[in-house]
């Protein structure tokens, strides 16, 4: 369809006459009707302001068949997301970068790829993110797509704090909606029906995640003294009641991706056991750890929760890091840590060093 053609249609969409549209451009009416005839056309400077009066991008004034474009784009976006989950960082940039060749004004491909190349820095040691800087300032200066610009803020917030750029940080991170402004807030007494109901487990996943994360950080947070605000006692029962909140709201045990959090909080109170000559507990400890462990790392991607807090939901994949699946992380832990090797003399340990290399796994 070509230019005059789109003009003619919009026009008519929006009950304007060809004086008016004139009038509202500064040029004669017959210069709109040599436009929507094809013996002329308008000056690209004139785009702007038609795309302005029209309501519509300048692909759709210029007649590009938006759909097949959004569905391509669609395509390299869901492909890249696959590559992320499989942790092929170097193929995921590459294909975004192919993308964004294709369509290099499109700012979820130019977010995607400033995402997909932190990822890939900082797995590769990499403290340079000049070009991550660069992609996500455009996007905020140019893009109106909120989702796309807090995707992108969050991005760009990220590589600050990677690159030591604390002050740009924190002034960044101040233009982020407070958690009680989020989505899925204002929607928890809103949502309906079937479909609205995936929506709510999809949230009360978040939280639990999001809870225990910050247990973690709480546990971890250093004073101005640079001296742990909690003492070693509290911290046992802060990681405690972690493992505690995981297997009340599990009572089938289907931690699934949530594992995590139990493996590292039973390793945490098993490391302080250890340094308190608890050796008999932290070997308890340990075993559990490895019983969170060896379940994140055997579950069933596609298989739902059982347990009614999340009851036919599934949490989906996780992508395996460089240093290996989580019973990897442990079983080179145990084996390698100076802290752990008061406990290497103990049959159980050797019990639970041959359990773990069942399911270890080295990206």
């Amino acid at each position: 369809m070509s230019i005059g053609v789109t003009i003619k249609r919009l026009r008519r969409e929006k009950d304007i006459t060809q004086e008016q549209l004139a009038e509202y451009l500064g040029i004669t009416s017959r210069a709109v009707s040599q436009w929507e005839c094809d013996r002329t056309a308008p000056d690209i400077s004139q785009l702007p302001a038609l795309c302005h009066i029209f309501d519509v991008s300048s692909d759709v004034l210029l007649g590009i068949d938006v759909d097949k474009h959004n569905k391509e784009i669609e395509t390299y976006l869901t492909k890249a997301t696959e590559l992320g989950y499989a942790g092929k960082d170097t193929e995921r940039t590459a294909l975004l970068r192919e993308a964004g060749k294709k369509f290099p004004r499109d700012y979820k491909i130019m977010q995607s790829l400033a995402s997909a190349l932190v990822n890939e820095y900082l797995r590769k040691g990499i403290k340079e993110f000049n070009e991550v800087f660069e992609l996500c300032n455009r996007v905020l200066a140019e893009c109106t797509d909120s989702t796309v610009r807090y995707e992108a803020i969050d991005t760009l917030g990220t590589a600050y704090g990677y690159a030591d750029k604390k002050e740009e940080m924190l002034k960044l991170a101040e233009e982020m909606p407070k958690s009680h402004f989020s989505y899925e807030r204002f929607m928890l007494y809103r949502w309906s029906g079937d479909a609205d109901f995936a929506k709510k487990q999809s949230y009360i996943f978040y939280l639990i995640n999001q809870l225990l994360s910050a247990v973690d950080c709480a546990c971890d947070h250093l004073n101005d003294d640079a001296k742990m605000i909690y003492s070693s006692e509290d911290r046992i029962t802060l990681r405690k009641l972690q493992v505690e909140l995981l297997e009340v709201l599990f009572p089938d045990k289907d931690y699934q991706y949530l594992a995590q959090h139990g493996e590292i909080a039973c390793s945490h109170i098993a490391i302080m056991l250890i340094r308190s000559k608890d050796y008999d507990s932290a070997l308890k400890w340990l075993e559990k750890a490895a019983e969170f462990a060896i379940h994140m790392d055997t579950y069933d991607f596609d298989a739902a929760h059982t347990s009614p807090i999340l009851n036919g939901y599934s949490d989906g994949g996780w992508i395996v890091g460089e240093d290996g699946n989580r019973s990897h992380s442990l079983l080179e832990w145990l084996t390698d840590d100076d802290e752990t090797a008061v406990l290497r003399s103990d049959a159980r340990y050797e019990t639970l060093v041959e359990r773990l290399k069942k399911t270890a796994k080295k990206r």
